[in-house]
């Protein structure tokens, strides 16, 4: 607690000297949440402290700025506002209607006003010449610790817990979280966005100017490795689309890209059945199927509760009574659904899943409308190609319900924001 309550201290000073510092500082170390502490009958983590060390400091020196950028900003993009307002509106609701209160509302705080507090911080503050600087080389940096430590664990075994080790043929790395697929739904939409910074980087060293691109080489190459060694499917398959989408949108790959796609869609028809990867991807082995039984769970919950859903943080008790088994064999109950749109129908019912896709259809508008206005920065792509990469993980995951990913998704609006070409 002492070495908390002195970084902490550090950290509000250098806030308040290099504001921007302190943002770099909190993204370079999203994992700190994983530092779990009390302050009084408070629980908290290191990282919800330093975002509210940033907002203290935040209001006290941008008080002026902040209400006319933010006014700017709503009066540009009001469907944007709207749809987030009425999700954080359905997430609040389903405080209510949680069975623990308190831990509902600790998931609310975690999981959705938070990330939306730091959205306004950043879209506020953030220059869009220091978006490389200031967001983008932080969280590169934050990944490729991450990914050498997750390749030194398929190596070692270093941190992973036992039930990753018990069986030996599916040995899989864990990275800081604990669970093999939270390596992959940090890493893969991370990758996009060091493309770009790579891009970025490489053009600044040729015009001579200061830069450094090792970072985003070693990340670029770590990563996919690490979302490899953790055998997480989901991830590998939204890389690969993300990436897709970028080489879709460039004129030179648009082609050959899209020949690679139906070869590999023809060869995936005609590959027999018992091929492990296609039973895999078609989700009819152990984990596919243990997925379908949990959809089919969670579609028999939503069928009785369509509108309020289960409630945050109380998908666990309620999916109880419709809990099934596959091919006999009994499976636990896990705290969501493995899938992103499930997962937040489940938790923050109706309201919540329609003003997401609101927010997600809103986004990739905006992207379209700044293409047919010309007025798109490079930049977009690849946010889009990130966004691709989290909705198509979704499919059997949920890339949100995690304090980083939360985080990490509202930084994508925030960053389309921040791109786009001011032409007042």
């Amino acid at each position: 607690m002492w070495l908390i309550a002195l970084y902490l201290f550090l950290f509000t000073v250098i806030l308040w000297h290099r504001f921007h510092y302190g943002i770099f500082l909190f993204l370079l170390l999203l994992p700190t949440y994983l530092i779990r502490f009390s302050i009084g009958p408070l629980p908290t983590t290191l990282l919800e402290t330093m975002l509210w060390i940033i907002l203290i400091i935040w209001i006290f020196k941008y008080n002026k700025k902040i209400v006319l950028s933010l006014k700017s900003y709503i009066l540009s993009h009001k469907n944007l506002f709207i749809a987030a307002t009425l999700f954080l509106l359905a997430a609040t609701i389903s405080i209510f209607t949680a069975i623990d209160l308190k831990s509902a509302a600790g998931e609310w705080k975690a999981f959705y006003i938070e990330p939306f507090l730091f959205f306004l911080i950043l879209i506020t503050t953030v220059k869009k010449e220091k978006i490389v600087s200031h967001i983008l080389t932080p969280l590169i940096l934050c990944g490729l610790v991450t990914s050498i430590l997750s390749i030194y664990q398929h190596f070692t075994g270093w941190m992973v817990p036992w039930d990753f080790w018990e069986n030996r043929d599916t040995f899989r790395i864990t990275g800081w979280y604990g669970y093999p697929n939270a390596v992959g739904l940090f890493l893969a939409p991370v990758v996009p966005l060091a493309l770009y910074s790579l891009i970025e980087n490489i053009k600044k060293i040729r015009q001579k100017k200061k830069a450094c691109a090792l970072p985003h080489v070693l990340f670029l190459l770590t990563a996919p490795l690490a979302i490899f060694f953790a055998k997480s499917t989901g991830g590998l398959i939204g890389m690969a689309a993300g990436i897709g989408i970028l080489l879709l949108l460039y004129k030179k790959t648009r082609w050959p890209i899209l020949v690679l796609g139906i070869i590999s869609f023809i060869l995936l028809l005609i590959t027999p059945n018992t091929n492990s990867i296609k039973q895999e991807l078609l989700m009819q082995d152990r984990s596919g199927q243990i997925r379908v039984a949990m959809w089919g769970e969670a579609t028999a919950l939503l069928s009785d509760r369509p509108i309020l859903g289960a409630g945050l943080r109380s998908y666990a008790q309620r999916i109880a009574p419709y809990h099934t088994t596959v091919n006999g064999e009994g499976i636990e109950i896990f705290h969501l659904p493995h899938n992103l749109f499930l997962a937040l129908w489940v938790n923050t019912g109706i309201l919540g899943l329609f003003s997401f896709l609101w927010m997600i259809i809103v986004m990739i508008r905006i992207f379209l409308f700044s293409l047919y206005k010309k007025s798109s920065s490079k930049l977009n792509y690849f946010i889009i190609s990130s966004l691709i990469i989290i909705l198509v993980t979704g499919l059997v995951d949920s890339p949100y319900f995690k304090n980083d990913l939360s985080i990490f998704f509202w930084l994508l609006p925030a960053l389309l924001l921040l791109s786009l070409e001011n032409k007042k």
